[in-house]
């Protein structure tokens, strides 16, 4: 029952998130001096949802160990970043892939957390 609780947390504060996303992002449209936000490409939003549906499936899987064993899980969000860093083309694709992954989180916790239980969570 912990990890359920932990996970509708993660919804409600990513939810939040994508709130405050959108509320930013209006804002700063009405701004007199402020140029338009970068353009959001549907390859890199489809791109970031992946990535997190994927992602949160294995966490919750303990799939390599990245959620049970610390240096993984270190060993995973290091690797992850550099290949962020280093392979996505714009910063508009970037911009884009943060929106997705915002989603794709948003997504798997209300299937897996919010509607039905965790998976693995048994502990």
């Amino acid at each position: 029952m912990k990890r359920r609780r932990y996970a509708i947390i993660e919804f409600l504060l990513t939810a939040g998130a994508v709130f405050l996303q959108i509320h930013g992002r209006k804002t700063l449209r009405r701004r007199d001096g402020y140029d338009d936000p970068p353009a959001i490409s549907a390859t890199a939003v489809g791109a970031g949802t992946l990535y997190q549906l994927a992602f949160h499936w294995a966490y919750d899987r303990d799939c390599g160990q990245i959620r049970t064993n610390r240096y993984r899980g270190l060993a995973y969000g290091i690797t992850a970043g550099a290949i962020r860093r280093w392979w996505f083309p714009s910063k508009e694709f970037v911009y884009s892939f943060n929106i997705g992954e915002l989603g794709g989180m948003l997504l798997y916790r209300f299937w897996y957390g919010v509607l039905h239980p965790v998976p693995g969570e048994r502990e």
